[in-house]
This record gives structure tokens, C-alpha cells and sequence, in this order.
């Protein structure tokens, strides 16, 4: 297939925009991972899926500039493309960003997270204090039942009646 010298250069112009927007969406996983501070793992599985992405959309440039056939080309203009936008637009938008993410940790979250720690701190002192009369009520002794040799009735009749004698009290019988 006999691709022209214009066609090629629209193709090149088609995988430099390619590259900006795929720039802009590893844009979107930067903020993400700064915003939600994530672990390795989740930082290998987002380039994971970025790779992928990056792939198809190659592919798809591939197809629709060069009937599937990829060229040197269209991987360069789309590395010319990621890298541009990266360096100018990707830039302020991280410097934007940033700007933002402080002032919205210093006016919002920390307010949050002040008023969650001081709600945290009544909630454990009410806790403390419940457990604190808890223990002070099982510690009073009750009215409770004495302790007999054995369950039996007749026995435990025996023993009051042996307790009442050793009081000096009337005539048990």
C-alpha cells in the first residue's frame, strides 16, 4: 500500500495529539496517587493499566493513519506529543494542583480532622468513665445469697439453725 507524504504527515499530526491527550490522562493518575498517596502496588498496577491503554490507543492511531501498519513515525509523534504536553501544559496543571491540594488540606481537611480527633477524645473519656462507675459498682458488695455446703435444703435449714445458737438467740427448733 502506497501511503503519501501528506497522508504520513497528517498521521504524524494525529499521533502527536494522540500523545497530548494520552499526556493528560497519565495526568490523571498523577493527581491520584498524590492525592491518595498510593503504595507501590497500586502505583505498578496503575502504569499497568496506563501501558495498556497506551497500547490500544496506539493501535487504534495505527489503524486509522496507516491501515494497522506501525511506523516510526506515529511512535514518535506520539512521544513528541506526551512529552510536550507534559513539559508545558502538564506542568502548570501540577504547579495548579498543588496549589489547591494545600489549600484544601489546610482549610478543609485539617478543620475535619481536628473537630474527628476532639469527637474521638469526648467518645473515649464517655468510655473511660462508664468502665471507670462500672468497676465501681461491682466492687460494692450486694445483698447476696449465702454460700451453703451444698444445695441440698435440709442442710442449709441445719446451718442457720447452728448460727442462730451461736448468736444466743431464741430456741430453734
Amino acid at each position: 500500500m502506497n501511503v503519501t507524504l501528506t497522508w504520513q504527515f497528517q498521521g504524524f499530526l494525529i499521533s502527536i495529539a494522540a500523545g497530548f491527550f494520552l499526556g493528560a490522562f497519565y495526568d490523571v493518575f498523577r493527581i491520584f496517587r498524590t492525592v491518595f498517596q498510593s503504595e507501590q502496588r497500586a502505583v505498578f498496577c496503575q502504569d499497568l493499566f496506563y501501558m495498556v491503554v497506551v497500547a490500544f490507543v496506539t493501535f487504534l492511531v495505527a489503524l486509522g493513519v496507516n491501515y494497522g501498519d506501525v511506523r516510526f513515525y506515529i511512535l514518535a509523534g506520539e512521544g513528541i506529543g506526551w512529552c510536550f504536553y507534559f513539559l508545558t501544559v502538564g506542568f502548570v496543571t501540577l504547579q495548579v494542583f498543588r496549589f489547591l491540594s494545600k489549600i484544601v488540606k489546610r482549610y478543609i481537611i485539617s478543620p475535619i480532622q481536628w473537630v474527628n480527633s476532639k469527637i474521638s477524645h469526648f467518645i473515649a473519656q464517655m468510655i473511660g468513665i462508664i468502665v471507670k462507675n462500672i468497676k465501681i459498682l461491682a466492687a460494692i458488695p450486694k445483698k447476696r445469697l449465702k454460700h451453703c455446703r451444698s444445695i441440698v435444703y435440709n442442710q442449709c435449714i441445719g446451718i442457720v439453725r447452728e448460727r442462730v445458737k451461736q448468736k444466743g438467740g431464741g430456741s430453734a427448733k
